[in-house]
């Protein structure tokens, strides 16, 4: 036999009995509505009363100034470069057709200037100019590579130093002394034994 301990039924933790309070919550919804409407008027009014505010008090623009914004090209050289890389590549390409073509330099004085490959071709085949009064100056080593400075002297592209005794070819070293070739009048006259004249 079962013993009965009564109902388990709590009534702190137990189920609303009632229904939701509708009037509560529409009253809610309907203040929250207009202070919210009334927020939005009061801002509009402020931006409204400030940009009036900032008209009357705006300070005195002469005609004189220049109605638009000012652009990079208003302002004077140098300026910062807003696209380098496009600048990097303009003048790259500007400097090949300018090293890669004829063109006048001078047109009064009729300097011109010619393609760097003929420019090339035309010094191997006619050499530095030289000034006339150092044209018969033709010191020097003869090595295209590792040869000296031409000092402004014409050194013919092929021809090799003919500053030295053997006439020209290769590189005569300063220390070598040059001996001077007895004079060619007469007869030779063979020099006796033992110091005597």
């Amino acid at each position: 036999m079962s013993a009965h301990h009564g109902d388990l039924v709590n009534p702190d933790v137990h189920h609303e009995q009632s229904d939701i309070n509708v009037r509560v919550i529409l009253w809610f919804v309907a203040i929250l509505t207009a202070i919210t409407v009334i927020i939005q008027i009061a801002m509009w009014g402020m931006l409204k009363g400030l940009a009036w505010y900032e008209v009357r008090n705006e300070p005195y623009v002469t005609p004189l100034a220049r109605p638009e914004p000012a652009q990079p090209k208003d302002f004077p050289e140098p300026r910062l470069q807003t696209t380098p890389w496009t600048d990097l590549r303009a003048f790259r390409s500007e400097q090949q057709n300018y090293l890669n073509s004829y063109g006048w330099v001078d047109e009064k004085l009729g300097v011109a200037r010619i393609p760097i490959a003929r420019a090339k071709e035309l010094l191997l085949q006619r050499g530095l100019p030289v000034r006339p009064e150092l044209a018969a100056d033709l010191e020097g080593t003869g090595i295209a590579a590792t040869g000296d400075s031409s000092g402004g002297r014409s050194l013919p592209a092929g021809l090799g130093d003919k500053s030295g005794a053997a006439g020209g070819g290769g590189f005569v070293s300063p220390d070598a002394a040059v001996k001077p070739e007895p004079p060619k009048t007469g007869p030779a006259v063979p020099k006796k034994a033992g110091g005597g004249s």
